[in-house]
C-alpha cells in the first residue's frame, strides 16, 4: 500500500518520520532494516552490492544519481529499482530532507545545486504518480486529495493562493477550472457549481477531464517543488547562524558536486572521434576542460552572466567540439556548416551545452535575458535570429575563443590558474596541450600495465 509521505514529504506522517528517525548520529551509520528493503524490492539488480545503499545518507546519494544519470548515456534503472519499492517510504524521507540540508548549508537556495535537488525531488515524485495510477481511480483520487489536504485546502482555494506555483511553471492558470476566482478540484464542488449544466453526459467523466486526477497531480507536483524551495530558503537563513554545520551534511554535499560533475562528464563525452584530427569534430574530453570553463559551467552568479555565456563560454563549447585546432588553421575564417553540414552536432551537443551552463547560473540567464539565446545564434555565425538555420549562416561571424588576457581583463573573476596554465595564452590552447598530455599519460599507463 502507497504510503502519503512516499508521495508528500511535507505531510504530516513525514514529519513524524523525520522526528524519529533523523538523529544525526544514525545517518551514517548501517540500517540492516532499510538493506531488507532494498535487497528484497521487485527486479533489482542485485550484481553490484556494493552500489547499494546502506546507510540513510547512501540514499540521499542514490536519489541523487538516479535523478542525474537518468540522463546521461549511464542511465541504469534497474540500478536504483528500490527508490519506487513504496515499502522505502520511512528511510526515503529522511533522505529526502538530507539533500535539501546539504544544498542549503554548503551551496545556498540560489544555487545550481539547489535547482537540480528540486529537479531531482520532481524527477522521482513524478514516477512515482507514474505507479500510481496503477491503483484504481477511486484510490488515486483519495489518496492525491489526502495528499494536498496537508499542504492545501482542496475545497476552499482562491487562484491567488497559487500564484507561486503558476510562477514556477510546472501548473498553467489556463489547466485549471475556476468559478469565480475559486479553484475546482474535489467532485462534489465540481457538481455543485457545475451540474445543472451538464445534460447526456456522465458528470463524473466530465470532473475527470476538466478537474481530476491529473490536474491533481500536476499541482501536488507543483506544490512540492515550492515547498522543497522552501524549505532550502529556511535552513540556509538558519545555518547562517550555526557555529558549525554537520559534517556529514557538508560531506553529502560535496558528494553531490562530485556526482554532477561525473554526470556531466558522461553527458557530454563518447560522441564523435577522439583521434586527435583537430580540424574535425571530435567529442568533448570534459576532464581536459580548463578551470576557467569549468567556473564558468558551474554557473555565474548575477552580474557576469552574460559575457561570461555568450563570450566566453559560446566559442570555446563550440570550438573544442567542432574544431579545436582552429589557432593552427591558416584559413580561420570557417563556418560552423564547414565542419557541422547538417548542424546535428551543434544542435544536439554544441547547444545543450551552452543552455546548461546558462541554466546553472543564478538566477538562470533565460530567465530574465532570454534575448540572450539570438545572441548565442550570432555568435556562432547565424546572425540574429532565434533559431539556428543554414540560411543565415554568414550573417555573422562565427567567433573564436578569447584570449586568457582578455578573460582577465574583462572577466577576472573567471581566472583562476592551475599549474597547467603557465605559458598558456589561450582556454583552446590549454584544452588541446591537456588532450594531448592526457592521452600521452594514457599510453604510458598501458605500456606498464602490458610491460612492452
Amino acid at each position: 500500500m502507497i504510503k502519503t509521505p512516499y508521495i508528500n514529504p511535507f505531510s504530516n506522517d513525514a514529519k513524524e518520520i523525520v522526528s524519529r528517525l533523523g538523529q544525526v548520529d544514525t545517518l551514517d551509520k548501517r540500517n540492516d532494516s532499510l538493506m531488507i528493503i532494498v535487497n528484497h524490492t521487485r527486479g533489482q539488480n542485485l550484481n553490484d552490492p556494493h552500489t547499494l545503499p546502506e546507510t540513510l545518507k547512501d540514499l540521499a546519494i542514490a536519489r541523487f544519481e538516479w535523478s542525474l544519470f537518468r540522463k546521461t548515456s549511464e542511465n541504469q534503472e534497474k540500478k536504483y529499482e528500490y527508490l519506487f519499492n513504496p515499502e522505502i517510504y520511512e528511510y526515503d524521507v529522511v533522505s529526502f530532507y538530507l539533500l535539501c540540508q546539504a544544498v542549503a548549508i554548503k551551496y545556498g537556495p540560489d544555487s545550481h545545486e539547489a535547482k537540480m535537488v528540486l529537479d531531482c525531488e520532481e524527477d522521482i515524485i513524478s514516477q512515482r504518480l507514474e505507479i500510481l495510477k496503477a491503483e484504481s481511480n477511486d484510490f488515486q483520487s483519495s489518496f492525491l486529495r489526502k495528499a494536498l489536504n496537508q499542504l492545501i485546502d482542496t475545497n476552499n482555494i482562491h487562484w491567488t493562493d497559487l500564484k507561486e506555483v503558476f510562477d514556477l511553471g510546472k501548473l498553467d492558470i489556463n489547466e485549471v477550472l475556476l468559478a469565480d476566482g475559486k479553484i475546482i478540484l474535489e467532485y462534489e464542488d465540481f457538481i455543485a457549481h457545475y451540474g445543472d449544466l451538464i445534460h447526456n453526459r456522465d458528470p463524473r467523466t466530465m470532473y475527470e477531464v476538466t478537474a481530476g486526477i491529473n490536474i491533481k497531480s500536476k499541482l501536488l507536483l507543483g506544490l512540492i517543488r515550492l515547498y522543497t524551495k522552501q524549505y532550502i530558503e529556511t535552513v540556509y537563513e538558519m545555518s547562517k547562524r550555526m557555529v558549525e554545520p554537520n559534517e556529514i551534511l557538508l560531506d553529502l554535499a560535496d558528494n553531490i558536486k562530485e556526482i554532477q560533475q561525473r554526470a556531466q562528464d558522461l553527458k557530454y563525452a563518447g560522441a564523435g572521434s577522439s583521434n586527435y584530427i583537430d580540424d574535425k569534430p571530435i567529442s568533448y574530453e570534459m576532464e581536459a576542460f580548463p578551470p576557467c570553463v569549468r567556473k564558468c559551467m558551474d554557473g555565474i552568479k548575477s552580474g557576469g552572466r552574460n559575457d561570461a555565456i555568450v563570450l566566453f563560454l559560446t566559442p570555446f563549447v563550440s570550438y573544442s567540439r567542432l574544431c579545436p585546432g582552429i589557432f593552427s588553421k591558416q584559413e580561420q575564417n570557417i563556418k560552423v556548416s564547414d565542419v557541422d553540414p547538417s548542424l546535428e552536432i551543434t544542435l544536439n551537443e554544441v547547444i545543450p551545452m551552452i543552455y546548461d551552463a546558462a541554466e546553472a547560473c543564478s538566477p538562470p540567464l533565460f530567465k530574465d535575458q532570454p534575448q540572450e539565446k539570438i545572441n548565442i545564434n550570432s555568435k556562432l555565425g547565424f546572425g540574429l535570429h532565434s533559431q539556428l538555420k543554414l540560411d543565415n549562416e554568414g550573417e555573422t561571424h562565427w567567433y573564436t575563443p578569447m584570449s586568457c588576457e582578455k578573460i582577465k581583463l574583462h572577466m577576472p573573476s573567471l581566472c583562476t590558474p592551475s599549474v597547467d596554465c603557465k605559458k598558456i595564452g589561450n582556454p583552446l590552447t590549454y584544452y588541446n596541450r591537456k588532450r594531448r598530455l592526457m592521452k600521452k599519460d594514457n599510453t604510458n599507463r598501458q605500456v606498464e600495465e602490458h610491460g612492452d
